[in-house]
């Protein structure tokens, strides 16, 4: 199995934690030689008695508890002095344990669904999100993101079998889906709004205007069904009085609210509606003309053409910050995060489905994370592990060398004292 050399570190933070090491290993070796000299002058310059005797038994204890922890530091991470005493270079040998501890601990504390999803509850993620999406910044950094991502996606993905994939899932979605009930839903809701008669109104007079405009076609079309017998400024006479009475006819079912006309018309929408709702065979008519318009391949293309479209206005907006595309949906995730923060019931089921979510990422990837977490220590090369961890530690494991050989001094004085007391 190839070996990597370990979690990767950057060079100015390595080379300042190395220098803190070298550092703080000076202090502790200081204290441990400091506490050697001591011993060496107070053994051959002097008494067991008196001053000397206290200062002889702690520098004695000094450099006794310095020493074992100076060993017991080194062996953690090599042989002391090179040489391979046993249960020494505990981690270089127990890294694949160490590994397969860390996977167990991250499964039982981090993994542990029960506990994952009691930290999601209890970190009110949805609050969070809102109180952050809510800010016009953070809302046009999350835009500014999503369409670049949306961007980046999409040039990955052949245009044409996405455009082909959209076809045939819309085409097939709409051919499962009965637009009858869809189309008598906007019938009722159009008729109860009140908008009846201004849309009458707004259709006669399209009908109208329609009218006016093509008055020259409608002459010649009436010229042709005309009598032989009959005199052209008869028959133009005849054509104008029907025009004008059409569109004095036409002023008049717009300005009474309760012309018959008008009034048929709404009988014959609201008919039509009760028909949508309860006629299986206008139901059926419309369900045979839906199928044959979905058969038809100008549809199919210009369902298909939706995807360019989305593509292009996607990779337009990426290359163009602050775009229309971008503003807009800047303002619909800032409205969004502040209907989050205003809607409790919203945010407690965002709540729930993020907790659900990694409830059931945590079952479907816990071995897949453990493993990786063990394969990934497995290949890292001992030596180097160990000095990485070196480096994270060193400062503090130095730290307990200078304790060792201060508290060794003071037990040494003490022991030294209760000695002479029982004398």
């Amino acid at each position: 199995m190839t070996k990597t050399t370990g979690p990767a570190l950057g060079s100015g933070y390595e080379e300042r934690r190395t220098k803190e090491l070298r550092r703080w290993k000076l202090r502790a070796n200081s204290f441990l030689f400091g506490a050697f000299l001591v011993f060496l002058a107070s053994h051959f310059l002097g008494s067991d008695s008196g001053l000397n005797g206290f200062i002889r038994a702690a520098s004695e204890a000094a450099l006794i508890g310095g020493i074992a922890d100076w060993f017991a530091v080194t062996a953690l991470f090599r042989h002391p002095l090179g040489i391979p005493i046993p249960h020494t270079a505990l981690i270089p040998k127990s890294k694949d344990e160490i590994g397969t501890g860390l996977a167990q601990f991250v499964q039982q504390n981090f993994l542990d669904p029960a506990n994952l999803r009691q930290w999601i509850e209890n970190a009110d993620i949805a609050t969070r999100l809102g109180s952050w999406l809510v800010q016009p910044e953070h809302a046009a950094l999350a835009a500014r993101r999503s369409i670049e991502t949306g961007a980046i996606l999409a040039q990955t993905m052949d245009d044409e079998r996405v455009a082909s994939l959209i076809t045939e899932t819309s085409l097939d979605w709409l051919r499962q889906t009965s637009v009858t009930p869809l189309i008598s839903l906007v019938m009722d809701t159009w008729l109860k709004g009140g908008h009846v008669h201004d849309s009458i109104a707004v259709a006669l007079r399209g009908v109208d205007l329609v009218v006016k405009e093509n008055r020259v076609l409608l002459r010649d079309n009436f010229v042709r069904g005309e009598p032989w017998w009959l005199p052209e400024w008869a028959g133009q006479r005849i054509f104008d009085r029907i025009i004008a009475s059409f569109h004095i006819l036409v002023d008049e079912v717009v300005a009474d609210p309760h012309h018959p006309i008008r009034e048929d018309m709404e009988r014959m929408l609201t008919q039509m509606a009760d028909d949508l709702r309860n006629s299986a065979e206008l139901a059926a008519r419309i369900e045979e003309t839906k199928l044959r318009l979905l058969d038809s391949p100008d549809l199919a293309s210009a369902i298909g053409a939706q995807w360019e479209v989305v593509h292009g206005s996607l990779q337009r907006s990426a290359d163009a910050p602050g775009s229309d595309l971008e503003r807009r949906l800047t303002e619909l995730i800032q409205w969004w995060g502040g209907r989050v923060l205003a809607d409790r019931r919203l945010r407690n089921r965002l709540d729930t489905w993020i907790a659900e979510a990694a409830e059931r990422l945590a079952h479907q990837w816990d071995d897949e994370v453990i493993g990786l977490i063990e394969t990934t220590v497995e290949r890292w090369d001992a030596s180097e592990i160990s000095h990485r961890l070196e480096l994270q530690l060193g400062q503090d494991l130095q730290f307990v060398r200078i304790n060792g050989t201060v508290v060794g001094a003071l037990v040494g004085v003490a022991i030294h004292a209760l000695l002479l007391l029982t004398v």
